[in-house]
């Protein structure tokens, strides 16, 4: 177990034991967590998920996560605010944090205790510890390699071609995966990609903070989203993500949000297609940051380890149960 797990964890259970009165043991075996909550009238075992940074953007992943787990699961976290108590209430998942925050619903146990801040000082010292260190030009290479994991292969220079970043930033990147047991290098120079399930969670966990916002080229509206379909996709070089492309995908999912990936005519297709610039509007227009097609391509889709991310984030139950089929249909086979 990490220091900052263990950190998190004896702080969440004192915080727990403050705001309730009642005992928590923990057990630790082989870096897996077990916790005990004793009472005259019960006795609960959970399986707990640490997960040190918690925003409405993770819940999917976390729900899934827990939801393997064999007995109560438990979310262990640092600071859990009050919109995503509300959301991690509304999906069912129990909860405790450093600062008292406590949601356990296993009748006939009910504690619902939210509003407890997290001070900055504690505060700047758990997030610095748990930041993932790689950066946008980072993500996007990573980005690159699971959605072809033999890309591996390809010298630096191709790589940076395929991912537009900078020649250098290949190298650091690929130096830092074999670091962190992503990547194997034998005595031939010959790559291959580790580890690589745990390494979209990573992803997935940190796009929507460190990539995602730095190609959102701005939300708009459109009044009737059935226009949409008329876009010339070649012309403007651009592909459907999120619910649009999960929808033509699977035939599951109706589009409420309409997300488009466009390369350098952004502009051109906003003047044409009318498209009003609206903080609440059904169309997010989104730069593409990468430079490789792939099977999706040919129906003008982004590639299915985006279309998942992009519905993991949104903390939407049907969205993730999506992404979910998704997952199991077209990226697991690829990554395991």
């Amino acid at each position: 177990m990490k220091n900052i797990e263990k950190n998190i964890v004896t702080k969440a259970v004192a915080g727990f034991e403050e705001q309730t009165g009642l005992k928590l043991t923990v057990y630790v075996m082989e870096n897996i967590f077990d916790v005990i909550l004793r009472d005259k009238e019960y006795e609960l075992k959970f399986n707990t998920e640490i997960v040190p940074l918690v925003n409405i953007e993770k819940l999917g992943f976390i729900r899934n996560r827990l939801v393997s787990k064999k007995n109560i699961p438990l979310l262990i976290t640092t600071f859990v605010n009050t919109n995503t108590a509300d959301k991690l209430r509304g999906m069912g998942i129990n909860y405790i944090d450093t600062v008292g925050n406590v949601y356990i619903n296993i009748p006939p146990l009910f504690i619902h205790i939210k509003g407890n801040r997290l001070d900055k000082k504690r505060k700047n010292i758990n997030i610095s510890q748990a930041e993932f260190t790689f950066g946008a030009a980072g993500l996007q290479i990573v980005f690159a390699l699971l959605c072809n994991p033999e890309l591996v292969k390809n010298t630096y220079r191709e790589i940076a071609l395929i991912t537009d970043v900078a020649l250098g930033t290949v190298a650091k990147t690929f130096k830092y995966l074999e670091e962190l047991g992503f990547l194997t290098v034998d005595i031939k120079g010959n790559k291959k990609l580790l580890n690589k399930e745990k390494l979209l969670r990573n992803w997935v966990t940190d796009y929507p903070t460190k990539l995602k916002p730095k190609y959102f080229h701005g939300r708009y509206h459109i009044d009737q989203p059935e226009q949409l379909e008329t876009i010339d996709m070649k012309y403007y070089d651009a592909l459907w993500g999120g619910e649009t492309a999960a929808a033509k995908l699977t035939n599951y999912l109706h589009p409420f949000i309409h997300t488009l990936y466009v390369n350098e005519k952004f502009g051109e297709l906003v003047l044409k297609k009318r498209l009003k610039k609206n903080i609440n509007g059904n169309i997010l227009l989104y730069k593409k940051f990468w430079n490789f097609n792939d099977d999706n391509t040919i129906n003008d889709l982004v590639p299915n380890i985006l279309i998942y991310t992009d519905l993991m984030i949104t903390g939407d139950e049907r969205n993730i149960e999506t992404a979910n089929l998704i997952y199991e249909k077209e990226i697991a086979q690829h990554i395991r």
